[in-house]
C-alpha cells in the first residue's frame, strides 16, 4: 500500500522542524556568552557618576564578540546632561589595554530601559578576560546616571568596582557575539571527550547518522513506511457493564488510578497544615552578605571573603569564611526580645596545618561607643579543645527598637602571620519572638 500525500506532508513537516531546529541551535543561537540578564529587574544601583565609575570585567566563551546591554536607571522626571564615556579594556593578568572608547550622550543613553552599546567586532575573543569601564562625565546639574547591579555574584570570574572598590554583585549585562555557535560546542561541550572524537569529520558523521535516524523515525510514525504487522481479524467488542454483578457499581479505571494520587495530595495538605510553626524568626547574616560593609587587607574582596558549606561533627553548615584580616558589618534595627547567635571555629581542613593562631572578635557599636561581645583566641594545631566549633549567644534587649552596628572581625595571632589560618563564622544569625509586639529586625542598607 503506498503511503498517501498526507502522510508525506506530516513527515516532512515534522522532520523539517527538527532539523530547523538543529540548525538554529547549532548554527545561530549563541553559546559561551557572559550574561546578567535574568536578573534585569534587580533592586542593586550603581552610580556612574563618580571619579573612577563603574568597571566590569567578565570572559567571553565564544568568538566575534561585538556588542554589551545594560540596565541604565534615572528619574525620568528629570533631565540627564554630560556624557557616558564607555571603555573596554583586554585584560592580561594585572595589565589592562584600551581596546576602544566610545562616548555617548548620557540623555540618549538613559532614555532606554536597557542601552545597547555595539563594538568592533573582536574575532577571536574566546576564553579571553575583558573590562568594561562606564563613567558620567556630568555637565551642570542634574541626577547622576546609574546602573542596574545583581545582589549576588553572577559571573565566574567577574568583578565589579565602583568608584575603585569591589563590591559583592555584577553589573547587569548582556553580551552578543555574531559567531558563538557550532565551534562553541566542540571546544566546550565536547572538550572532555578524546582528540578523535571532537575533530570536523567525526562530528559530522555523527550528526548525519543521527538525522537519518530521526527521518526513519519520523516517516514511522507518520505513516510513510509501510506497516509489516500482520492483519488481524475485526472484532467487536462486548458493550462493557456500568454495574457489575448484583448491581454492584464498577469503579471506572480512571478514578482507579487517580485515587492514590489523590491521597497524596490530601496527606500533603494536611501536612503543611500541621506542620508546627517556628516559635522565633530568623534574619540570616550569610543570606545579606551582600548588604555588608566588608573590609579586608586582601587584594580583592572575594579572596578574602566567601560563602562556603562545611561539616564539624554533624550536619553541613553555612559558613562565611573571613580571611584575616577582615571586618563584616551589619547595621541592624533591632525587635524586642531579640538574640545573635553565631559560631567560630577555624575551618576543618586546616586543624593540623603549622598555624599560630586566629583571633576572632564581636562587636556591637551604638551611637558611637564600641562594646565587645564575644571574643576567641582558637590554635587548634596545639589545642585539642579548638577543634569544634564554638557558639556564641548576646542578648540584643538593651538596644530594642534601635539602630546598631553588629561587627565580625578577624586578625592574625602574634605577629600577623596568616598562614594556614582560614576562620569561619558559622551560621550568623538574629533571632526574636514571633509576636507582633516585638518588630522586626531589618537591615538598614
Amino acid at each position: 500500500m503506498r503511503p498517501s500525500v498526507r502522510a508525506w506532508v506530516v513527515c516532512g513537516l515534522l522532520f523539517g522542524a527538527l532539523v530547523a531546529w538543529q540548525v538554529d541551535r547549532w548554527l545561530f543561537t549563541p553559546h559561551g556568552l557572559a550574561s546578567t540578564w535574568e536578573a534585569r529587574d534587580a533592586s542593586g544601583i550603581l552610580s556612574a557618576a563618580s571619579p573612577a565609575g563603574l568597571t566590569q570585567t567578565f570572559t567571553i566563551g565564544a568568538d566575534g564578540f561585538d556588542g554589551i546591554w545594560l540596565r541604565p536607571v534615572l528619574d525620568g522626571t528629570t533631565a540627564v546632561h554630560g556624557d557616558l564615556v564607555v571603555d573596554l579594556h583586554a585584560v592580561a593578568g594585572e595589565r589592562r589595554v584600551r581596546l576602544t572608547r566610545l562616548v555617548l550622550p548620557a540623555g540618549e543613553a538613559a532614555r532606554p530601559a536597557s542601552l545597547h552599546v555595539p563594538l568592533p567586532q573582536i574575532h577571536h575573543s574566546r576564553g579571553r578576560t575583558y573590562q568594561l569601564g562606564l563613567r558620567h562625565v556630568r555637565r551642570g546639574q542634574g541626577p547622576a546616571l546609574g546602573f542596574r547591579a545583581t545582589r549576588d555574584d553572577v559571573l565566574p570570574t567577574g568583578r565589579c568596582f565602583a568608584d575603585g572598590v569591589e563590591q559583592w554583585g555584577d553589573l547587569v549585562l548582556r553580551t552578543s557575539s555574531r559567531r558563538a555557535t557550532l565551534p562553541y560546542w566542540l571546544h566546550e561541550v565536547l572538550r572532555p571527550w578524546p582528540a578523535w572524537l571532537r575533530a570536523w569529520p567525526t562530528v559530522l558523521v555523527l550528526v548525519l547518522a543521527f538525522n537519518l535516524l530521526l527521518a526513519w523515525t519520523c516517516a514511522s510514525a507518520s505513516g510513510v513506511l509501510p506497516q509489516r504487522s500482520a492483519a488481524l481479524p475485526a472484532v467487536r467488542a462486548a458493550p462493557v457493564p456500568a454495574c457489575g454483578p448484583r448491581g454492584v457499581v464498577v469503579t471506572p479505571p480512571v478514578l482507579r488510578l487517580a485515587r492514590p494520587f489523590l491521597l497524596v495530595a490530601i496527606s500533603t495538605c494536611l501536612l503543611v497544615a500541621l506542620w508546627p510553626t517556628p516559635v522565633r524568626r530568623t534574619l540570616d547574616l550569610i543570606d545579606h552578605l551582600p548588604d555588608a560593609r566588608i573590609t579586608t587587607t586582601w587584594r580583592s574582596l572575594h579572596e578574602g571573603v566567601s560563602r562556603e558549606r562545611v561539616v564539624f561533627f554533624g550536619p553541613l553548615r553555612r559558613v562565611i569564611v573571613a580571611m584575616p584580616s577582615t571586618r563584616l558589618a551589619w547595621t541592624v534595627e533591632v525587635p524586642r526580645g531579640s538574640v545573635l547567635q553565631f559560631g567560630a571555629a577555624m575551618r576543618p581542613d586546616m586543624w593540623n596545618r603549622e598555624s599560630d593562631g586566629i583571633t576572632m572578635d564581636v562587636v556591637i557599636e551604638h551611637r558611637g561607643a564600641r562594646l565587645p561581645v564575644a571574643h576567641f583566641t582558637l590554635v587548634p594545631m596545639l589545642i585539642e579543645t579548638h577543634k569544634n566549633e564554638h557558639p556564641g549567644y548576646v542578648p540584643l534587649d538593651r538596644w530594642a527598637g534601635q539602630q546598631i552596628t553588629v561587627v565580625f572581625e578577624t586578625t592574625p595571632e602574634r605577629w600577623g602571620n596568616a598562614v594556614n589560618d582560614v576562620p569561619v563564622w558559622v551560621e550568623p544569625r538574629i533571632e526574636w519572638p514571633r509576636a507582633a509586639s516585638s518588630g522586626e529586625a531589618r537591615i538598614v542598607r
